[in-house]
């Protein structure tokens, strides 16, 4: 025998007396507990799925945003340096163009209204200015009656064609103030923008 009984700490059950309430309650412990880790895993895979969506849409949003503001700055600084050119162009090149184009304009629209009146006598008022290059492109003409008047009053771009029962205005001058207030406007729209977002 031994010296020193020892304490048994094991539980046993008796072979010959298997519980089966003992054994199908344990297998349901252990179905029970897969099917909540199993359901916990999907739940926090489904959880990490919507936080890394959010965080691709957040940073999608971000990027939308940074690209909006670096078109609008480019935008603006393209803009801002086509305003120099664009007023210059409108206060030097198109008065000299305008004014260049004037004599050819009135002699088309003389021509046109000769088509249908051919014995009509036709007076073409305009400044000073206009008169020589008018006469130089009327030079050639001998079939009608065309009388130049001066008007020391009447700006470079400005004519008045007088036929027999009718007058007719030709204004470049209007047209390039027009222009000019359109490109004046444009200018001032893009920074009321620029400054509104």
């Amino acid at each position: 025998m031994a010296l020193f009984p020892l304490e048994e700490f094991s539980t046993t059950i008796p072979a010959n007396d298997p519980d089966p309430v003992l054994e199908t309650s344990f297998e349901e412990h252990r179905l029970e507990a897969y099917e909540q880790g199993y359901k916990a895993g999907w739940d926090d895979a489904a959880a990490a799925q919507a936080e890394e969506q959010s965080r691709i849409s957040a940073d999608f949003a971000r990027n939308l945003q940074e690209l909006s503001f670096t078109y609008h700055e480019a935008r603006n600084h393209i803009l801002n340096s086509l305003k120099p050119l664009f007023t210059e162009m409108v206060s030097k090149v198109l008065p000299t163009l305008a004014q260049e184009a004037l004599p050819q304009t009135i002699v088309d629209e003389v021509l046109s209204v000769a088509s249908t009146q051919t014995e009509a006598e036709i007076e073409i008022v305009v400044s000073p200015a206009n008169r020589p290059a008018l006469e130089h492109l009327l030079e050639g003409q001998t079939t009608l009656d065309i009388n130049i008047i001066e008007e020391p009053t009447m700006a470079e771009g400005l004519a008045y064609l007088r036929f027999s029962d009718s007058e007719k205005q030709i204004d470049l001058t209007s047209v390039l103030t027009g222009f000019t207030q359109l490109v004046e406007g444009f200018f001032t729209q893009q920074e009321k923008v620029a400054i509104n977002g």
